[in-house]
């Protein structure tokens, strides 16, 4: 009786060492995805999505003010050839 009480009590910690070895193995496989290590990481992709998003942003401004000036420009004109055509 006392042999069988052990052996279970053995196979359930090995069960558990299993599955606590299994999931310590997971976290640190998936943790290093979390690292820059030079490119192919998930951390990696997500830095070059932030740059090309605050590009992208930056260009959205200037071509905003660009467009605003442009517009001015046009509005300055126009006043212009209202006035010429006036006289």
């Amino acid at each position: 009786m006392f042999y069988m009480i052990v052996g279970i009590a053995v196979g359930v910690i090995s069960i558990i060492a299993g599955f606590a070895g299994a999931i310590r193995w997971l976290v640190k496989h998936y943790l290093q995805e979390l690292k820059p290590n030079g490119g192919s990481s998930l951390k990696d992709q997500i830095n070059r999505l932030e740059a090309r998003i605050q590009n992208s942003e930056t260009w959205g401004k200037e071509t905003y003010r660009r467009t605003e000036k442009l517009e001015e420009q046009i509005d300055d004109l126009y006043a212009k050839l209202i006035r010429h055509l006036d006289k």
